[in-house]
């Protein structure tokens, strides 16, 4: 049986469980006696290897059951749990991750064996127990499953299978050859999302060892999934009925698997009476039918209520499952550009509404008003569930940095811990798939340039364990990621001299540089302050990858440091980078878009109200000096003959810090879909992040306020 349909399945739960099982070893590290954590990791790598096998992943098989193999003897108590076993484990996650990565690009696991890893895990084994381990592990007396546990729940359904006369033949012959004839039904876990998958796979591996004559329900039922949470088949074979059992419970979601080994005669002797017990059935409800029907009229209301909450009780006793599907993100993008083009149809309309001359009558009008409303309800409803399905929240990303710090912390020869909030804020698909390097190269930047030695923090009277924090919150149409830490924080004095050393600015220029204008210094291209190259820092590829990769997703990043006090990096990105609600502005007769999450307020101000600060104009509004900014000169338009004496100034906020951008007109609040420019214009300052369609059919630029701090 063809089994590559089932790959994207095997990738996506073996994701999961690699992901829980460097959890649970993390955890492992710290409280290395928990069973319920080794319990945990017993089952994820007994998962692990019955995926592998079924899916013909032989050396991830071997690998997994070793591990296995090793946690059996933790679990019995035979041995502890070492700082030794907990890096080979780690070590064992990397190589399964490495076949996982083969099977991605080619379908196949590769060619490496990993012997040197399974001979650590031996030689472990070996140690911890005094014994050399098995080549099959047995399962321990405790996981055995109690003599007649859950007898009434699983039960042998494959005895009240109907067979025909084909089927029944088949039968025969199998046994008249010598095989043996099983008859198993097969449990699915009622949480399990696809059931035929499972099926397929229990079939797969039951046909390594003979040949099913008896479906039940059809092959093509299960195929189409037109069954419960259990489905049932005989089968010829000349291996024993435990191998077969244990190969089907191997594939993940399997609850439990009965069966037994039959005898033709038995079989067609039980069906024959099976076909008389029905035949007497059916006669005794036909009886019952008759004299029902001599019923009185009035008697027939009990019967109907009777019959009706009968049916109630069937329908709730049916089991509820959790109705998600994965969707490949092409679909969505698809789907979203669907969506746009609706949207761009939708202000067409909205301008012509706009623009009408009145000929046509009141009523028609008013209706005509009426639809426009409704479809912008429509449109903007299916904007909002597209969008909802493209959220994903951020765990995906940081789940695996506490094993990176853990790692990194053994690497540098510092205490350092990873402390995580907000894993559960929601991003745009596309962004989270982009943010994993970035935050990845922030975290490296703290523990490895941020976090002190132990020594030096004990002789500044911090703890010798350092902290890392990622925090993670949404802010308007916007969602920050923090990244701080409690080290020495970012010396500019050492940048400045740097700067300076590299050619980069004169002594004369870093004398009259702010502290912020310093460290922008560590965002440039090959700007490194490690003092070696190691295999964490000083390649000089790091900031400056940040900055490009966040500043590529229409997000920006700042930093403040204290010196001798710690860091914090701010990451700022957009929600979604395809459709935003905007302010569409004038500048020129030029029309331009302003998202509205970077909005404070819209002031109307005197020209006489400007005030100048170090040569640059600003105005005072509510406790707060403003920079104004005329996007007239920003932007190279021709200048005004004359100035206006009302001003109508835009307040836009990033992070902590406010502008107020000076505009010719505003034209209302629109929906605005984002169309990239390419590489169509050279745009130095980055202030232009793309184009949108209007529905008069003009092309409107979309500014970028972020690049104006």
């Amino acid at each position: 049986m063809d089994v590559s349909q089932y790959l994207e399945i095997f990738i996506d739960e073996t994701n999961g469980h690699l992901q829980n099982l460097s959890d649970c070893i993390m955890s492992l590290e710290k409280d290395p006696e928990n069973m319920d954590t080794i319990n945990e990791i017993f089952r994820a790598a007994h998962s692990l290897k019955g995926m592998a096998g079924t899916m013909g992943f032989k050396r991830m098989q071997r690998l997994t059951h070793d591990m296995e193999n090793v946690f059996q003897e933790v679990r019995s108590g035979n041995m502890s749990v070492t700082s030794g076993l907990v890096d080979v484990l780690f070590q064992c996650l990397d190589a399964i991750d490495a076949y996982l990565e083969n099977v991605k690009e080619s379908s196949e696991e590769g060619t490496d064996d990993n012997e040197a890893i399974i001979q650590e895990l031996n030689d472990i084994l070996a140690a911890g127990t005094g014994n050399v381990p098995a080549k099959e592990e047995k399962p321990a007396e405790k996981d055995k499953p109690a003599e007649n546990a859950d007898e009434d729940r699983f039960q042998k359904k494959y005895l009240d299978i109907e067979f025909s006369e084909k089927e029944k033949e088949e039968l025969r012959v199998s046994e008249e050859k010598g095989m043996k004839l099983y008859g198993m039904t097969v449990y699915i876990q009622e949480d399990c999302l696809l059931k035929a998958a499972r099926a397929f796979l229990v079939f797969k591996a039951v046909e390594d060892f003979g040949n099913i004559i008896v479906y039940n329900p059809t092959s093509q039922d299960i195929e189409d999934e037109k069954f419960g949470f259990d489905f049932s088949f005989y089968l010829a074979s000349e291996a024993e009925l435990d191998k077969i059992v244990e190969v089907s419970k191997a594939v993940s979601e399997i609850e439990e698997v009965v069966g037994e080994k039959v005898e033709y005669k038995e079989l067609t002797a039980a069906a024959a009476k099976k076909e008389e017990e029905a035949a007497a059935a059916a006669k005794e409800q036909e009886q019952k039918k008759e004299a029902v029907a001599a019923i009185p009229a009035a008697g027939s209301k009990p019967q109907a209520q009777a019959q009706a909450q009968n049916g109630k009780k069937q329908a709730a006793g049916k089991p509820v499952t959790n109705r998600t599907v994965r969707v490949d993100i092409e679909k969505l993008d698809a789907l979203m550009n669907q969506v746009s083009e609706l949207i761009i149809a939708k202000n067409s309309l909205v301008s012509i509404g706009s623009t009408s001359d009145g000929g046509v009558g009141s009523s028609n009008s008013q209706a005509f008003h009426e639809q426009i409303e409704y479809l912008e309800r429509i449109t903007t409803g299916l904007h909002e569930s597209v969008m909802k399905v493209r959220m994903v929240p951020i765990e995906s990303v940081v789940q695996k940095f506490p094993r990176m710090i853990r790692d990194l912390s053994k690497k540098l020869d510092k205490k350092m811990e990873l402390y995580m909030t907000g894993e559960d804020t929601e991003l745009d698909r596309t962004v989270v798939d982009q943010i994993g390097d970035p935050l990845q190269h922030l975290l490296r930047n703290s523990a490895d340039h941020g976090l002190e030695s132990a020594e030096v923090r004990k002789k500044r009277g911090k703890p010798e364990t350092g902290s890392i924090h990622l925090n993670a919150f949404q802010e308007g149409n916007n969602v920050i990621i923090e990244v701080s830490d409690d080290g020495n924080g970012i010396d500019t004095e050492n940048v400045k001299n740097k700067a300076i050393e590299r050619g980069l600015i004169t002594p004369e220029q870093g004398a009259a540089l702010s502290q912020k204008e310093i460290i922008d210094f560590l965002f440039m291209p090959s700007f490194s302050m490690a003092k070696q190259i190691s295999d964490v820092s000083g390649r000089g590829v790091g900031l400056d990858v940040v900055k490009s990769n966040i500043e590529a997703l229409g997000g920006d990043v700042e930093v403040k440091s204290i010196l001798g006090e710690g860091s914090k990096f701010t990451v700022r990105l957009p929600l979604t980078l395809a459709i935003i609600q905007a302010l569409m502005v004038e500048v020129r007769g030029e029309k331009y878009a302003i998202s509205l999450g970077s909005i404070e307020t819209i002031e109307e101000i005197l020209a006489d109200e400007i005030k100048f600060v170090q040569a640059k104009e600003v105005i005072h509004i509510r406790g707060m000096v403003i920079p104004l900014i005329r996007l007239d000169q920003l932007l190279d338009c021709e200048p005004e003959e004359e100035e206006k004496e009302s001003l109508t100034v835009i307040i836009v906020r990033k992070g902590d810090k406010f502008a107020g951008l000076i505009v010719d007109e505003l034209n209302g609040q629109q929906e605005i879909v984002i169309k990239s420019l390419g590489k169509y214009i050279n745009n130095s300052t980055k202030i232009i992040s793309g184009a949108t369609v209007l529905g008069d059919g003009e092309v409107a630029l979309i500014l970028d306020v972020n690049t104006l701090f």
